[in-house]
């Protein structure tokens, strides 16, 4: 490559000097960009000349400047008749520019005419196709044919240019991978992408030509992706719509010079320009004379067909995830295979990242993998019960990436069982080049029913053990699956499994909560109904012992004041008989009052046995009791607690009793529909050494004003449902012990409960 000099714009040729003062008397046209290389037409009007000027954008990488250095280095090697060959190259303050003749012709990536008439599209081709063989025949690989780098002169004739990544013929085998991965994304041969086994040729420049001239003839090019990736997998796996889908009037032999142009393998292809010109001459021929074209059908090396030009019918849609681009990112150059490769293991780890529902998961693995790897079809198997299992089949069609969600045991109508069992069993990758040829997995009975050519198995291991299998091909090529494409599978299939088996888990994890969700809700289906019926039962018990325990005093006292009516109403009342009467109603009612008191307190059930307790260990048993109600409530609950030894003299049941009523009655204030964070805190401390007070506080509705006075009364209740009797009881409870029950507004809304206890000395 040549080199930049620093300094004033100098001439590096013998075409002359170019100083700064030409510079500032050019009149500039933007032709068009591409890529990181802006093309422009220059004029000189005070001499009526005109130039093209090729420079970097600016910030551009150095990669693109050595591009134009290489491409002045070839001058002396480009000839006018069928290139552009530059005259100077510029380096100053302003960057690198490079000065081409101007060929005073039209770029052909611009097609007002497009698509182009079958008579104007053999003259173009053939003026292309005599190009390339002129750039051929001076042993350059040009490497970056497409519309813009394809000039139309004056008399018809057409000329390269764009040759900043051309090389030598003869030095293209040793080229280094880094150098042979290159190309404008929507012309590039499949080889230039390092997917085969292959390093480029005069046939990848044929491919290329290809891609045009299905372009110049259907209006667009035959694949649309969003990405490099996606751009790779379509020139490797994906095979192109026929052009008589995209028009009628192509003649077949027209057509079929196009596909065979574009055949995945290179020994499919023309196999050098000039056979190509020859070819286009006499279509062109027989077109003048007949207005058709006769059937051509050039006879292909070792009397091989061209399986990529043998397209299916319908009209295939673009792949699932894949977006027209602009013509602007159609040329995209790729900067590199490590970069390709790098772009393939983000975009999966983000979409596998992204994913936790395993069916999503398994369908976006698979379609990242075939899209990568260049496969027409692929399976993902998992093993289950420690056989494998196909859960999911890729496969591209004519309506794009299919992907099929299947649960079938593998036999030998869905893959080479061979490879599959020898893949499980050794927990290695398998790579076949060309599985017709093998001589172990080519008798293999699917293979026999298929024409396999590629295949690639990879296992899904994690920490030793195989998760499943990843099986791929592609038949329409040999050495699609390169040893480089495999590393960066393995690394996939890493990545995948570990996600596989994490989507596994959480799926059997809410397939657990769900049972357990399932238990709860039938749990406290049951207490409900059995609280129902004990308290039914309990209300049927009480009000059967008061109507037994007060009828008979009541009987008394209606006797005695039926008898005093009696004694007041004779003639002469015996008054002495009416009070006595009086008094048994008296002594009848006290009984009916003590009755109704021996009630109350077994109704409290009645004295407890008390011991030294720390109220903390009633405080933490009560929270375990109700923790998963909370936990289905959506309660935040903390517990503050004191960490003093002091104890008090109580009754631990009636305290849980206690502390249990005040946690029900806070999840009730705080119900599901509040839309705050509902919290329930518990806290317990020690003043001096004479209380213990503990606080239930809670984030609901609150205590209105008015009902304050009236919370610990009896039967006073503020729920829908309720008796009233649960606070009464818990103040009852409470004042038992020698302690007192308050409640009052939280500090940050919602109620507080508190109760003292006196500390046992």
């Amino acid at each position: 490559m040549s080199s930049i000099f620093n300094g004033p714009y100098t001439a590096i040729s013998s075409a002359g000097a170019f100083g700064p003062q030409w510079l500032e008397q050019l009149v500039w046209q933007l032709l068009f960009v591409d890529g990181e290389l802006a093309h422009y037409r220059v004029t000189l009007t005070s001499e009526d000349r005109h130039w093209r000027i090729v420079r970097p954008a600016p910030d551009t990488p150095i990669a693109a400047v050595r591009r134009l250095e290489h491409e002045f280095s070839l001058a002396p090697r480009l000839m006018p008749q069928w290139a552009v060959p530059p005259v100077a190259l510029l380096s100053g303050s302003e960057g690198t520019l490079l000065v081409l003749e101007d060929a005073s012709g039209m770029l052909l990536h611009d097609q007002p005419d497009a698509p182009l008439s079958i008579k104007a599209f053999l003259q173009r081709a053939i003026a292309a196709a005599a190009a390339v063989t002129g750039a051929h025949e001076a042993g350059l690989l040009h490497r970056d044919i497409k519309p813009c780098n394809l000039i139309e002169d004056a008399n018809g004739g057409v000329r390269l240019s764009g040759f900043g990544l051309s090389v030598d013929e003869q030095l293209a085998p040793q080229l280094p991978v880094s150098d042979v991965t290159c190309g404008s994304l929507g012309y590039m041969a499949p080889e230039q992408s390092q997917q085969l086994q292959r390093r480029t040729d005069q046939r990848s420049d044929l491919y290329a030509l290809g891609m045009t001239f299905y372009e110049w003839l259907a209006g667009r090019l035959p694949f649309e992706a969003a990405d490099a990736v996606e751009w790779v997998y379509c020139h490797v796996a994906r095979i192109p719509p026929p052009l008589s889908q995209r028009r009628g009037d192509i003649p077949a032999p027209l057509a079929g010079l196009v596909h065979r142009l574009i055949a995945k393998n290179p020994e499919d292809r023309y196999q050098s320009a000039a056979a190509l010109h020859r070819d286009l001459s006499e279509m062109h021929q027989q077109w003048q004379q007949f207005r058709d074209i006769p059937d051509l059908q050039p006879d292909l090396p070792d009397g091989r067909h061209d399986a990529s030009a043998v397209s299916p019918s319908p009209d295939p849609k673009p792949v699932a995830g894949l977006e027209s681009l602009s013509s602007a990112s159609t040329s995209t150059t790729l900067a590199g295979r490590d970069a390709l490769d790098l772009s393939s293991v983000m975009k999966s780890a983000h979409a596998m990242r992204d994913e936790s529902e395993q069916d999503r998961l398994i369908e976006t693995l698979l379609r990242n993998t075939i899209i990568h790897a260049g496969a027409q079809r692929a399976l993902l198997l998992l093993v289950k019960d420690e056989a494998p299992v196909i859960c999911a089949i890729g496969q591209g069609g004519v309506d794009g990436l299919g992907i099929e969600l299947t649960d079938r045991v593998p036999d030998k109508q869905h893959l080479p069982l061979s490879i599959l069992y020898r893949v499980m069993r050794t927990r290695q990758r398998l790579v076949l080049d060309d599985v017709c040829t093998d001589a172990y997995f080519g008798a293999d009975e699917y293979v026999r029913q298929h024409p396999v050519r590629s295949a690639l198995c990879v296992p899904l291991v994690k920490q030793g053990r195989v998760l499943g299998v990843l099986y791929l091909e592609n038949n329409l090529a040999p050495g699609v699956f390169t040893v480089c494409r495999t590393e960066v599978l393995e690394l996939l299939a890493s990545q995948a499994a570990i996600a596989l088996e994490t989507a596994r888990l959480q799926q059997e994890l809410e397939q657990e909560n769900a049972r357990r969700r399932d238990v709860e809700i039938a749990l406290r289906g049951a207490r409900a109904r059995l609280a129902e019926v004990a308290q039914s039962t309990v209300m049927g018990e009480l009000a059967a012992s008061i109507a037994h325990e007060i009828n008979q005093p009541l009987a008394s006292m209606v006797s005695n004041a039926a008898a005093g009516i009696r004694w007041l109403n004779r003639d002469n009342p015996e008054v002495d008989e009416a009070l006595s009467a009086l008094r048994d109603i008296v002594a009848e009612g006290r009984r009916a009052g003590e009755i109704v008191n021996a009630l109350h307190s077994l109704a409290r059930q009645g004295p407890h046995h008390r011991r030294r307790l720390l109220v903390n260990d009633v405080i933490r048993h009560v929270v375990a009791l109700t923790g998963v109600e909370v936990e289905q409530q959506r309660v935040l609950m903390t517990t503050h607690l004191t960490c003093s030894p002091l104890r008090v003299c109580a009754s631990s049941v009636q305290l849980q009793q206690v502390v249990l009523n005040l946690i029900l009655n806070a999840l009730d204030a705080m119900s599901a529909g509040d839309h705050v964070l509902r919290r329930l805190s518990i806290t317990s401390e020690v003043v001096g050494r004479d209380y213990v007070v503990v606080s239930v506080e809670d984030s609901g509705r609150g205590i209105e004003p008015e009902n304050i006075n009236q919370l610990f009364n009896a039967f006073f209740t503020t729920k829908d449902k309720g008796m009233g009797m649960g606070l009464a009881i818990c103040q009852s409870i409470i004042s038992a012990h020698g302690g007192h029950l308050y409640a009052m507004p939280a500090r940050y809304g919602g109620a507080t409960l508190v109760f003292t206890l006196p500390i046992l000395e």
